[in-house]
């Protein structure tokens, strides 16, 4: 059956990715282009693959993606480049059916420097870590938008989730990490998180750095009483935590260095 759009009173004509509109039925990733492509693109456009599996979105595939993304990139003229990467989904606008098409959406802006240390505050509401939506980096980003809102209106730069078990999982675009003992900490997949891509490059390197690796579930005070807590993320690397809600975290400069040093490497962006 044939439908009717109109925008502002104007009839629509153009087709768009409604889908997406609508229902949030779509996929993101947001990394650093710093000269050449980021050294992990492949990870990147696999596990937006992954997810249009998970979300029925036809997938182009990964070579129309990476031209696009180099495309708009050389196109925009910035060397040092925010990259995001979208795929988004047309067709029925009854919600329960599938999409027709998959449609590449990049954005390109100047890269701005990551802040060294951040400010959490514990978001007001729980995440609920059975959600098939926490397995991909999907559009519908609502819960993270309203936590982000709230730490940044309290004074705060990232906010940090907990489950409905009162157990750490990830903050609103970041993944954690604590060091306590010699044991580099972060939560397991099944608190509720999506493993980040440079969280698997962090988790890669504690070797290298004397350090020993524990998955697993924990409480907010293990953060609080560890000898030094991160974010990472692939735009920011990696970013020091100094505070939770007013609770200082002691941050061991020397070994923020270490990791901060060692992951840059990795990814490419040291001097």
């Amino acid at each position: 059956m044939k439908e009717f759009l109109f925008l502002d009173g104007k009839p629509l004509e153009q087709k768009l990715p409604l889908r997406s509109l609508f229902f949030g039925e779509g996929l993101f990733e947001t990394f650093r282009w710093h000269d050449s492509p980021p050294v992990f693109l492949e990870k990147h456009i696999a596990r937006m693959k992954q997810g249009s599996g998970l979300l029925s979105i036809p997938f182009p595939g990964e070579e129309k993606i990476k031209n696009a993304v180099e495309d708009a990139v050389n196109k925009s003229g910035v060397k040092d480049a925010y990259v995001k990467l979208c795929l988004l989904s047309s067709g029925s606008l009854k919600f329960h059916e599938r999409a027709d098409e998959g449609h590449v959406l990049v954005v390109i802006r100047g890269y701005g420097p990551p802040k060294e240390h951040m400010r959490a505050h514990v978001a007001p509401f729980k995440r609920a870590s059975s959600s098939p939506l926490l397995r991909v980096k999907s559009l519908n980003y609502l819960e993270n938008v309203l936590a982000r809102r709230e730490a940044e209106r309290m004074g705060y730069d990232e906010a940090l989730f907990l489950n409905e078990r009162g157990e750490v999982a990830d903050g609103s675009s970041t993944n954690v990490f604590w060091v306590r003992g010699g044991v580099l900490h972060t939560p397991a997949p099944e608190c509720g998180l999506l493993p980040g891509i440079t969280r698997e490059a962090l988790i890669s390197l504690a070797p290298e750095l004397d350090l020993e690796v524990k998955e697993g579930k924990f409480n907010l005070d293990e953060v609080l009483a560890s000898q030094g807590a991160f974010f990472t993320n692939s735009l920011v690397g990696i970013t020091a935590i100094t505070e939770i809600d007013k609770a200082r975290v002691i941050v061991d400069r020397k070994l923020f260095s270490r990791l901060r040093r060692s992951l840059f490497q990795k990814l490419g962006w040291a001097p």
